[in-house]
């Protein structure tokens, strides 16, 4: 009979890989450099992983829960306060510093990106940026914050892109606090007159 899991040393795995891949990139992370990290004998990490992209998935499963702590539910008071508030906590969680390194990675035009890229796009779909934006885009359409020929999809995706393209170039500390305001200015959102 096999020993149960340790839920202890599987989170001390998955953090150690989580480190690794965001410090080495995935091309040089190993199984046994992930052991090494996590201080661990690499048979511990060898029992749970069969190869590095199953560590991926798990580091994009432990990334995808600690991102879900970070954002909230859209409020509901108003489009536009709805709207601001998505664009606010997008700020928020693309500043953090697991949000970045992980969908860099899928625009890399490397052998391991093409690899990896299935499995990004489909974190990036299940991403809660989006379940965030959308809605609040949608509703702000409805209402007429947002004209009718703003399309959902683009626009959301202008408001990421907007912030990961300014991750690059900028620190997330340097930002300015008025940056979700001018970005839904861009977009021709109308805030509440009063």
């Amino acid at each position: 009979m096999a020993r149960p899991r340790d839920p202890e040393l599987d989170a001390k795995i998955v953090e150690a890989a989580s480190a690794e891949f965001h410090q080495v990139g995935f091309g040089a992370m190993t199984l046994a450099s992930i052991a090494k990290r996590a201080d661990v004998r690499p048979g511990a990490v060898y029992t749970r992983y069969r190869d590095k992209h199953e560590v991926l998935e798990a580091i994009l499963d432990h990334v995808s829960s600690m991102r879900e702590d970070r954002l909230r539910m859209l409020p509901g008071n108003d489009p536009y306060g709805d709207l601001l508030y998505a664009v606010h906590e997008t700020q928020k969680s693309v500043a953090w510093e697991h949000a970045f390194t992980i969908p860099a990675l899928a625009i890399m035009g490397t052998d391991e990106a093409n690899e990896v890229r299935e499995l990004i796009r489909s974190d990036m779909a299940r991403n809660r940026h989006m379940g965030l934006l959308r809605p609040a885009i949608e509703q702000a359409r409805e209402a007429g914050v947002l004209g009718s020929h703003v399309s959902v999809a683009y626009a959301s995706a202008m408001i990421l892109g907007a912030y990961f393209t300014f991750r690059l170039g900028v620190d997330a500390e340097h930002w300015p606090d008025d940056m979700p305001e001018k970005l839904l200015a861009t977009l021709g959102a109308k805030p509440p007159q009063g």
